[in-house]
């Protein structure tokens, strides 16, 4: 088991694009991923419904997030738990931080629904 302690600093970190939210993989282990996300008002994750258990806290900004079948709306400090195979979507309402706690990994099939209607422009 790998006992290296991980410090980052999330503003450090926030890169933003034009084109689509920009994730950044902070950690990852057999267990869990750890991913800071970043939006311009507007971006989002399309809404899927994966296999993992996902804990999302939102550092900066304000979002609609679909957690199983509500529509919130979630502000700075709000942290979200939401069970595998529940379905789940972020879009920012202003500029966006976020931080995903995942578990297990994601696979590629997890996310096949998300690269589909990122392409597609599609957030539900």
């Amino acid at each position: 088991m790998d006992n290296t302690i991980v410090r980052i600093n999330a503003t450090d970190l926030k890169t933003l694009d034009d084109a689509k939210f920009v994730p950044k993989p902070v950690y990852q282990s057999k267990g869990m991923k750890v991913v800071l996300a970043y939006f311009k008002e507007g971006q989002f994750i399309p809404v899927h419904a994966p296999e993992v258990e996902l804990v999302l806290c939102i550092l900066e900004g304000k979002a609609e997030v679909v957690a199983g079948e509500e529509s919130v709306a979630a502000g700075k400090n709000d942290i979200l738990i939401i069970p595998k195979g529940e379905k789940r979507g972020v879009k920012a309402l202003t500029e966006l931080t976020v931080l995903h706690v995942v578990h297990p990994p994601p696979s590629d099939m997890d996310h096949q629904e998300v690269h589909a209607k990122l392409v597609q422009g599609k957030f539900d």
